[in-house]
């Protein structure tokens, strides 16, 4: 269910429009639409609500089609995450092959039944819960600086992070006040230097290090992000790129001194 989402639909159609919006509203329980007749008009709202979670889009558009503004949106940080379900009378292979190369989540093709719609926003909410839980394992020694509830501040060793979450080793007598679901901020750098973000997170896991489970020095902190302001989101989103592109080249490395 979509009741608290912001939803963005672009379709040159009024009546078009209406159609999605009445969907969204009475089976997906969406209550806050921004609307666009455009793919131009679209990239403006987005500006002015940096709070959409959601965009359903036609294909063929004037001005900028949706194709177009596809592209324009995984190409910038900011949006590139966001889950775009192209509506479309494009029923055609190529038309679909050109879509999914673009980064479309979902393809729906025009006339379309509400069951229809509702069932390709559950897949796409399915897909997007096991991405956002992909962690992705990053190199050894990049720091993490957690500032406590408590305004103690606490260097960390980082182990793994995703879309929703973060996994480091610290020392126990550092956190040791610290308890579940306890508030902190997480301050991350950048693999390649570019800056660093502070990132609100809340602990959901205090435990032993199962690699030394007799080892009381050091344990292991599991936490979630919570919601964050746009900058934060892209660096984070930014930090995960980049450490995946580090842990791909660092196996590609392994694998070459294997065959030696």
């Amino acid at each position: 269910m979509l009741e608290k989402d912001v939803v963005l639909v672009v379709d040159d159609s009024t009546t078009a429009r209406s159609a999605i919006i009445n969907v969204l509203r009475d089976h997906l329980y969406c209550k806050d639409i921004v609307e666009a007749s455009d793919g131009q008009e679209a990239l403006r709202r987005l500006k002015q609500r940096p709070d959409v979670d959601w965009i359903f889009c036609d294909w063929e558009m004037p001005v900028m089609a949706g194709d177009e503004l596809l592209k324009e949106i995984r190409s910038n940080p900011a949006t590139a995450h966001l889950p775009f379900i192209m509506i479309t009378s494009k029923g055609d292979r190529d038309s679909l092959v050109t879509a999914v190369q673009l980064g479309v989540t979902s393809f729906i093709v025009k006339p379309f039944t509400a069951k229809k719609l509702v069932e390709k926003v559950f897949l796409a909410q399915g897909r997007m819960e096991r991405r956002n839980a992909e962690r992705t394992r990053v190199a050894r020694d990049q720091k993490v600086v957690i500032k406590l509830a408590s305004g103690t501040e606490v260097n960390a060793d980082l182990v793994d992070i995703s879309l929703s979450g973060l996994l480091m080793m610290v020392e126990h007598e550092a956190v040791r006040t610290s308890t579940v679901f306890d508030s902190f901020q997480a301050k991350i750098g950048h693999p390649h230097g570019k800056g660093s973000a502070v990132l609100p997170c809340q602990i959901i896991r205090l435990e032993a290090d199962p690699m030394h489970p007799s080892r009381t020095d050091n344990i292991r902190l599991a936490a979630r992000f919570r919601p964050m302001e746009e900058d934060p989101r892209k660096h984070l989103v930014s930090y995960i790129e980049a450490a995946a592109r580090q842990a791909k080249a660092s196996k590609n490395q392994d694998e070459v001194i294997e065959k030696l």
